[in-house]
């Protein structure tokens, strides 16, 4: 959530400054100050997987260097990273309707002999504002003729949904960490375009994938 709302500072001075965000040194700098304030609190750190985060800065589109705040290759980490299994383009469409998000995961269960694979659904239910709650399926009948069955032990307050989108020519990892709050400011209009579709074509333009931060 940290990553997130530096990532969302980013975006915020980006929309206020006159299209002046934040330099890439100062971005560093807040990364550096972030893996001191984890190491005091003895906060869990971050899969390797999420090494690198690509954020808009006054640089550009840049990638920074997360490894400060992420578990090495060797070290066990606190979180998986579950991947949805469909690809989606249209984040801001899909959260405004009814739409559902299929994982695929397995959770620490001894044995499973059920059919299918294990795994969840999350679905989007109605809010209080002008997008969908995002809700877990518990209830056997959401799982019936699905290809997953669920699992009672998995639980949503172990669960932080992001939206990693593509981005096909930047470097090293061609992706950057849309976080779920940005959805509230895009879909709300408050800036130049006010249209949902225009930030879909623009800002999504490539198949992205949501993903869960499990821990476990």
């Amino acid at each position: 959530m940290a990553v997130e709302a530096m990532a969302t500072w980013c975006l915020n001075r980006y929309k206020t400054l006159d299209l002046k965000t934040c330099t890439k040194s100062q971005v560093n700098s807040l990364i550096n100050k972030l893996a001191v304030v984890m190491n005091k609190r003895g906060l869990l750190k971050l899969p390797s997987s999420l090494n690198n985060v690509g954020m808009l800065c006054s640089d550009g589109w840049c990638y920074f260097n997360l490894s400060s705040l992420c578990v090495s290759n060797q070290e066990k980490c606190g979180y998986v990273v579950v991947d949805c299994i469909n690809t989606c383009n249209k984040p801001l469409s899909f959260l405004s309707g009814e739409g559902t998000l299929i994982f695929h995961f397995k959770p620490d269960v001894t044995s499973c002999e059920q059919p299918g694979n294990c795994g969840f659904i999350l679905k989007t239910v109605p809010g209080n504002g002008t997008l969908r709650t995002v809700k877990l399926c518990t209830e056997s009948e959401d799982y019936e003729s699905k290809s997953i069955h669920f699992h009672d032990n998995i639980r949503a307050e172990n669960m932080h949904i992001f939206y990693v989108d593509k981005h096909y020519g930047l470097l090293p990892h061609n992706y950057y960490l849309v976080p779920l709050s940005w959805f509230g400011w895009l879909h709300s209009g408050r800036d130049t375009s006010g249209d949902v579709k225009w930030w879909e074509s623009n800002l999504f333009l490539f198949p992205g994938r949501f993903k869960i931060l499990y821990k476990t």
